[in-house]
């Protein structure tokens, strides 16, 4: 019984580290739709409405950072940041869906 219970939470453990698994933009592009990821790089400027590029040494994707403040791009534009949320694949293109943001800097 207790070997059943410790490789369950080996299970447990090691599934939810690997969600999130820190990756970089080149890597996030090449992942499947619905992925959990980790990113950290520069907002570099506003894509649209709701989305901004997040900028790193391999690269830029799109975030969808949902907020009904305007004065996001005050806050965010140039700003380091930790993102953590979902990748979103549409039309061939890839984007992240933000749960989380930390700003680092």
């Amino acid at each position: 019984m207790k070997k059943i219970l410790w490789m369950i939470l080996a299970l447990l453990s090691s599934g939810s580290a690997y969600a999130r698994q820190e990756v970089t933009v080149a890597e996030a592009k090449t992942m499947h739709d619905d992925r959990q990821v980790t990113l950290t790089g520069t907002i570099s400027g506003r894509a649209d409405d709701d989305h901004y590029w997040l900028k790193d040494s391999t690269g830029r994707i799109r975030v969808d950072i949902d907020d009904d403040d305007d004065d996001d791009d005050r806050y965010l534009i140039g700003k380091k940041v930790r993102i953590t949320g979902e990748i979103d694949r549409d039309d061939g293109y890839s984007e992240i869906n933000v749960d989380r943001i930390f700003i680092l800097k």
